[in-house]
């Protein structure tokens, strides 16, 4: 008998006003075990997405549609904006608030180092901001996680890291987890399928070894062409 798949369900999400969808309604799922990526050019909705499948939406819009989890289920965000942490704790203090009981530190799911755990948000520099933000998200435990640009300003010694380490939660830990971000390169070594977001609408799910065969939307492929060491003087994001 199969084990049962933990499945979190978006059915028409959307963000919109009388006079404007800033994210049209969008359907998918996401799958525990699965790391499922979402990428697009800036502008095509990928942060509202985030925000969206944790319930909020800009001041003056409305937020429509459904987000259905198993029961007992969570989501939690790793954040793009340091703004999130409190200034007034060090990482460490704050990170412990969301450790699950039982679960001591050394065995909390994305360790941190001495320096980032005694540090106050201040001091952080953007590779350990993403760090502690990643860790506040993963020490949950959580059964989904989405990433907003996780990787965003690190270079690509410490991305790689990070990317591996999500890929990690969804395979070792059988969490969901959605990452999005503007580093296709990355992502595509690490994801299961793909997201293709354009002017807030879904423009296609498919899976990085169709985008690298080219059998993908002509948008999706584009933005592959578009990655330095891929670019031709034809390709242009449509």
């Amino acid at each position: 008998m199969c084990p049962e798949v933990s499945l979190l369900k978006v059915n028409g999400l959307s963000i919109h006003s009388e006079e404007m969808n800033l994210l049209s309604p969008l359907s998918f799922e996401l799958t525990a075990g699965q790391l499922t990526g979402v990428i697009g050019a800036s502008g095509s909705g990928k942060s509202l997405l985030a925000q969206a499948l944790l319930g909020s939406a800009p001041r003056g819009f409305t937020l429509s549609g459904e987000v259905s989890l198993p029961q007992g289920k969570r989501v939690a965000l790793s954040a793009q904006s340091a703004s999130v942490l409190d200034p007034l704790r060090t990482v460490i203090s704050q990170l412990m608030r969301r450790l699950s009981p039982g679960t001591s530190k050394r065995n909390a799911p994305l360790p941190v180092s001495r320096k980032i755990a005694a540090c106050y948000p201040h001091q952080l520099s953007g590779g350990m901001t993403k760090k502690a933000l990643l860790a506040q998200a993963s020490w949950q435990q959580t059964a989904f996680i989405v990433a907003d640009e996780p990787c965003c300003g690190l270079d690509a010694f410490s991305a790689t890291e990070l990317y591996r380490y999500l890929a990690k939660l969804a395979s070792e830990e059988r969490r969901g987890v959605l990452v999005i971000s503007h580093n296709l390169k990355h992502l595509l070594t690490v994801a299961d399928d793909i997201l293709v977001l354009k002017e807030g609408r879904l423009v296609e799910k498919t899976t990085p070894e169709k985008i690298f065969m080219g059998l993908c939307a002509p948008y999706t492929y584009a933005l592959w062409q578009a990655i330095p060491g891929n670019w031709r003087p034809d390709a242009a994001v449509a």
